[in-house]
């Protein structure tokens, strides 16, 4: 027998179905008609329209001005004192928090007034950071490919926009010829060292790499990786890596 009363969850009352809206798929509505309306209500006054004006906003205590559908901060005397004063030598996620307002209002307001980080400020603490990752670096043992004192491109390198000079590209290029001049076989040596051996159980077959046999089982790489991780078969076969040959990131 089809039931003709069903419990609303919202108001917790066992309404007839009448008392429900029929969805697109045919079956009623989860909340009944009232709880429905009034939902609807609450939204209208959460969502509706702002009469203009300069109103306090009670959720952040800073006045707002409200014009169309457009809504600015009022920004006052002393948020604009405090920002003339911290914002040369502050970071701006720690003024966010004192002003606030979100980071990107803060940058906009700045630019309108014109003004900016102090240049001192800004390079002690980029050397603080780089101080810090330098020793990060010793301490779990990290080496970096440049060495104290060796610069890639001296001529440009601290300018604004760094980009490599036409002499400088030609040199790297040249460079780049000489290398694989000397070595032909080096990309190849190091995809043959990166290959997993697979092994099909069933059939006994090696492969070289996983691509080698899922081109020659017509699957996709991922998915046979994935089988063989999870030990689980693909198109009827299962297969694993020999010796258990797995990467450092695997391991």
């Amino acid at each position: 027998m089809k039931r003709r009363k069903k419990v609303c969850p919202h108001c917790g009352r066992k309404l007839w179905l009448r008392d429900f809206y029929i969805t697109k798929s045919g079956n009623p509505s989860s909340w009944c008609k009232d709880c429905e309306r009034q939902n609807k209500r609450d939204w209208y006054d959460r969502t509706r329209r702002v009469p203009d004006g300069i109103r306090l906003n009670p959720s952040t205590g800073l006045l707002m001005q409200h014009e169309g559908l457009a809504r600015r901060i009022y920004w006052s005397k002393q948020m604009l004192d405090d920002l003339r004063r911290l914002f040369p030598t502050t970071k701006n996620e720690d003024m966010v928090d004192i002003l606030g307002v979100s980071e990107r209002t803060l940058i906009r307001k700045a630019r309108e007034l014109g003004i900016y980080k102090d240049k001192e400020w800004q390079h002690n603490n980029t050397m603080r950071h780089v101080k810090m990752a330098q020793l990060t670096n010793r301490i779990y043992g990290i080496k970096t490919p440049f060495q104290k004192g060796v610069h890639y491109c001296p001529e440009n390198e601290f300018q604004k926009g760094h980009q490599l000079s036409p002499e400088a590209k030609v040199k790297q290029a040249e460079a780049l010829r000489k290398w694989n001049r000397l070595h032909p076989k080096a990309a190849q040596h190091r995809c043959k060292s990166l290959m997993k051996p697979v092994l099909c159980v069933d059939t006994g077959e090696t492969y070289p790499s996983i691509a080698v046999a899922a081109r020659s089982n017509r699957v996709k790489p991922p998915w046979l990786s994935t089988r063989i991780k999870q030990g689980k078969p693909i198109g009827g076969r299962t297969y694993q890596f020999i010796n258990n040959h797995l990467t450092k990131t695997e391991q």
